[in-house]
């Protein structure tokens, strides 16, 4: 009997296997669907996405099992599923074939005399015997492999089509239904639960991601966001990336034209061209300033290494007579030579070092003579006019071209200083930009706007004085990138070739200004992106792209798959949308949020004039102002007008998903009280691991993954006293922890500790916003401004964490013997639990921690670095529990204590006897060694284990020994 009163992501969501898979689309970097097109930040992958609106509109069975196979089925996750996405062109190797076959196979598969280092097919096969043996071989090694790596063999699910008739029955038999692919069981299934193809919405569009992946899906997708280049980005993702082979190659050959054209105009310039006729590929500058205690120009870089493949680095050569350096360039420089130039290093953290006099002395301070006053500080760079486009004599900062990248005719790369004929190309770019410069931002080819202050921008005027983002290019960034602007204009006859130039634009733009640092260590030694990480960062050394290298920032990919795309594309503040949507899908900005108002205008400085000419209806300034951003007060009350504007447009029994990747409880609590006052009840929350492992991820509260919290409207108008509340969260998070142990498949474990954490956040956001009122909770109050004391709400999510934590016993304990163990104990043991399972991030220890109450926990830890975390094993600690190594008190003196010094004295001595001895030492004058002993071999069990994981062979022969003095304790007196 299906229940469509009640959705499939409401009881169980497989979050191991959609992390995994959400990983492996972070890792196709480029291959990913949408970031061809163009920058944006926090794009959710589109697997997950899918997996989110598959769940709500798959209703539930009275067999969960039968549930989630077909629900795997669906998203090709199953064993079928993965054998459909098996690539073609990537076989597994021979020598892993011969280690995942039997003997039997070996003899039927393999040639006699075959070996692991040499293993043969057999011979006197026909070319068609051979190829089936082949498949076969294949299929039988894959069904064996696990699930991680499996997918190192497959396609995205987005990149096949399920059409098998066989698995589409068992798919319609399940779920009633008659449909023959993913979009025929969209619509169906939107049918019976709406009695219409559902309607999906998202109001903080961004890339495009969620309202893509709906269209894609079958449903129809409406897209909005405050920010006129996310919505550019999200009408482009619909309506370029859905759009047929025949027509993205009328497009490529439209980027093909400018190109062209663009190329011609730039030879005939001749400004990249050397005296050898040699074409210059990027272009290195750096700021210069003057000693202020000896007068001396000094370059500035943290790094003179040009190359770290080619070896090529920069020395600086004092010229007395000028009062400066001169730069010699060497290429496969010697190991002296690199040694040399680091000395000559002139940054060192925030202070210059001059070469000539050897001082140090702060940049700020000495050098842009910052000077604090009462009225806080006081900048000492001069502010750029309207019409300034390169720095003054009297700036404080200075720009050289110190080095160019050249390509000779046979194709060969080299670096060398810039002679007169390079210096003579300068000046030409600079009197070829100034005869257009004015015409050029009339008519919008060249930025003219002034940039707004902001937490972001205002880095470009206090370290620089640029106040026009014009001034974040230089003359020749400003003409490459103008000339590509007004061809685009000229040439493009239709609104998707004029998007398509604008995404070109914007993706030169990002590769080619003054925040373009140069990255030494890439294979091809080149100019990367301005937005390497969320920020707008002037640099000291930038480099900038010929029209040559930029051509991989022009012709960008187009990642496409042909649907018709139903959908409704508009910029739009989400407090005054009118549209009704069945599911709104959203990752809203929240706490510490990217400045997306602020960064965007990077690219809208660029877009404004053309933007108006293709979408005449749409506005073009961010709406800084408007922007949902921060916290506190006005941040609260923002959020709340955009969910009860969301929860007013969808029907009674309609859905939301609101994205979160924050892990603070407090944080959390505000949240609660947000939708709880929008009008919204929690139904279920699943953590996905969704982020690689990036130098633009933010630490500390931020999480490498996306909680999706589900939510339906509130209608309850029940009252509740709070004892009774924390009464029933303690009753919801066993019955959820419960629940997931009992769907948790061990091969392949959804969950992990963070999960069962996580689950107790969500049974607590449950339960408190089931009710209409809870005594003691004004929301109002607490959503009014920053508080230092702890909310009733934020002590009643602490305290289910406390329930969860208490509630996650590990296998090998009886539930009275788990509690007789301290906080600090059960901390250890849940640690080493942790670290077994592959977990070594600083915040996952931490909100243990929290949740055990232990404070003083960093001496149990062998290593607290990021990422890196890990406990110390028993010969990690120093042997005697007396020397007062723990500041935790509760661990120092505990039964666990005494067995890690048991263990090591097992180790130690290769015998049990040690073990016995020490342990009757210390609890035989109590009079406690019988009484403990049970739960002793507990402990000694769990710790046993770790025997068996691979990855903590640190642990591996005191485990055994773990192993052995438990068989000694179990024996002892028999």
């Amino acid at each position: 009997m299906l229940d469509y009163n009640k959705s499939f992501i409401e009881v169980q969501f497989p979050v191991s296997r959609i992390s995994k898979e959400s990983y492996k689309e972070r890792k196709a970097n480029l291959g990913q669907t949408l970031t061809g097109l163009g920058k944006w930040w926090g794009r959710k992958p589109l697997v997950m996405v899918r997996a989110a609106l598959l769940g709500i509109l798959m209703p539930v069975s009275d067999d969960y099992t039968k549930d989630r196979e077909i629900f795997l089925k669906v998203m090709t996750m199953d064993d079928e599923g993965l054998l459909l996405r098996k690539r073609d062109d990537k076989p597994i190797s021979k020598k892993e074939l011969w280690q995942l076959t039997t003997k039997e196979e070996k003899k039927k598969y393999f040639r006699e005399g075959s070996t692991a280092k040499k293993p043969k097919y057999p011979k006197g096969m026909s070319r068609e015997n051979k190829k089936a043996m082949k498949e076969e071989l294949q299929k039988i090694a894959f069904n064996r492999l696990s699930y991680d790596d499996k997918l190192s063999y497959c396609r995205r699910p987005e990149e096949v089509e399920l059409n098998d008739k066989s698995e589409w029955e068992i798919i319609n038999e399940h779920l009633k239904t008659n449909a023959t692919n993913l979009q025929e069981l969209i619509q169906e299934l939107g049918k019976k639960r709406f009695g219409h193809i559902p309607k999906v919405g998202d109001c903080f569009s961004g890339g495009g991601s969620i309202p893509f992946e709906a269209a894609r899906m079958g449903t129809k997708a409406f897209a909005s966001d405050l920010n006129p280049i996310a919505t550019l980005l999200s009408w482009a993702s619909l309506n370029i990336s859905s759009s047929s082979n025949e027509n993205i190659n009328k497009l490529i050959e439209f980027q093909e034209k400018v190109y062209k054209k663009a190329k011609l105009i730039v030879n005939d310039w001749g400004i990249e061209l050397n005296e050898k006729g040699h074409n210059a590929d990027a272009y290195l500058y750096l700021n210069e300033v003057k000693c202020p205690e000896c007068g001396y120009k000094v370059p500035l870089s943290s790094s003179w290494m040009i190359g770290k493949g080619s070896k090529t680095v920069v020395l600086l050569k004092n010229n007395k007579k000028n009062k400066n350096f001169d730069i010699d360039i060497i290429q496969d420089a010697s190991k002296n030579k690199i040694k040399e130039s680091e000395k000559l290093i002139t940054v060192i953290g925030e202070k210059l070092f001059c070469p000539n006099c050897k001082k140090k002395m702060p940049i700020s301070s000495s050098i842009r003579e910052d000077k604090k006053s009462k009225n806080g500080t006081v900048y000492g760079l001069q502010i750029w006019g309207k019409n300034k486009i390169i720095n003054s004599s009297d700036d404080i900062f200075s720009e050289r071209l110190y080095a160019i990248q050249y390509v000779d005719n046979n194709g060969n790369r080299y670096y060398r200083v810039p002679n007169n004929k390079d210096y003579k190309n300068e000046q030409k770019v600079l009197k070829l930009l100034k005869e257009r410069f004015s015409d050029w931002q009339n008519k919008g080819y060249l930025p003219s706007d002034e940039i707004k202050e902001g937490n972001k921008t205002n880095e470009l005027i206090r370290t620089r004085g640029w106040k026009y983002w014009h001034q974040l290019y230089n003359p020749r960034q400003l003409l490459i990138n103008g000339l590509l602007m007004k061809l685009s204009d000229e040439l493009s006859n239709n609104k998707k070739e004029k998007v398509i130039a604008l995404l070109g634009i914007n993706k030169c733009c990002n590769f080619n200004s003054k925040l373009s640092h140069w990255d030494s260590s890439a294979a091809n030694e080149k100019s990367s992106d301005s937005f390497y990480n969320q920020a707008l960062n002037p640099l000291i050394t930038y480099s900038s792209r010929s029209l040559n290298m930029l051509s991989n920032s022009w012709f960008y990919n187009i990642n496409n798959y042909e649907f018709n795309c139903n959908s409704i594309v508009k910029p739009k503040d989400a407090r005054n949308i009118s549209s009704s949507n069945d599911i709104w899908i959203t990752d809203p900005p929240y706490a510490d949020a990217v400045n997306y108002h602020e960064l965007s205008e990077f690219f809208s400085a660029w877009d404004k004039k053309m933007l108006k000419k293709v979408f005449p209806e749409w506005y073009t300034g961010s709406k800084r102002v408007l922007a949902v951003k921060g916290t506190g007060k006005s941040f609260n009350e923002s959020m709340i007008e955009v969910y009860k504007n969301l929860a007013n447009n969808m029907p009674d029994n309609g859905y939301q998903i609101v994205m979160f990747t924050h892990q603070d409880v407090k944080v959390w609590s505000e949240l609660t009280m947000i939708l709880w006052s929008a009008g919204l009840k929690v139904a279920s929350a699943w953590n996905i691991s969704t982020e690689t492992k990036s130098g633009g991820l933010k630490e500390g509260n931020y999480v490498k993954g996306t909680v999706l919290l589900v939510l339906q409207k509130q209608t309850s108008d029940d009252f509740a006293f709070q004892d009774e509340v924390y009464d029933k969260i303690q009753i919801e998070v066993r019955n959820m922890i419960d629940s997931m142990k009992g769907i948790d498949y061990k091969d392949i474990p959804d969950f992990t500790d963070a999960d069962y954490l996580l689950a107790s956040y969500a049974a607590a956001l449950k339960v408190l916003t089931g009710y209409g009122e809870i005594d003691g909770i004004d929301i109002d109050y607490w959503l009014s401004g920053d508080r230092n004391e702890e909310s009733p709400v934020e002590k009643l999510i602490k305290k289910a964490r406390d329930v969860a934590n208490s509630y996650l016993i590990p296998e090998e304990f009886e539930k009275n013997h788990w509690f007789e163990l301290s906080n600090a104990e059960r901390f250890f043991i849940r640690g080493l639990e942790l670290e077994m399972n592959n977990e070594h991030t600083i915040g996952a220890y931490q909100e243990l921690a929290k949740g055990f109450g232990v404070k003083e926990y960093k001496t149990m830890f062998h290593n607290f670095e990021a990422n890196n975390v890990r406990l110390k094993t028993p010969s990690e600690y120093k042997t005697s529990y007396l020397d007062n190594e723990f500041n935790e008190k509760d661990f120092s003196g505990s039964l666990l204590r005494h067995l890690l010094v048991a263990v090591l004295e097992s180790a130690k001595n290769d015998s049990t006897n040690s073990g016995r001895t020490y342990l009757k030492g210390v609890f035989n004058q109590s009079q406690n060694y019988w009484y403990k002993k049970p739960l002793m071999r507990e402990i000694l069990t769990f710790i046993s284990k770790i025997e068996m994981v691979d990855h903590m062979e640190h642990w591996h022969e005191e485990a055994k020994y773990a192993k052995l003095l438990r068989e000694a304790l179990k024996n002892e007196g028999v």
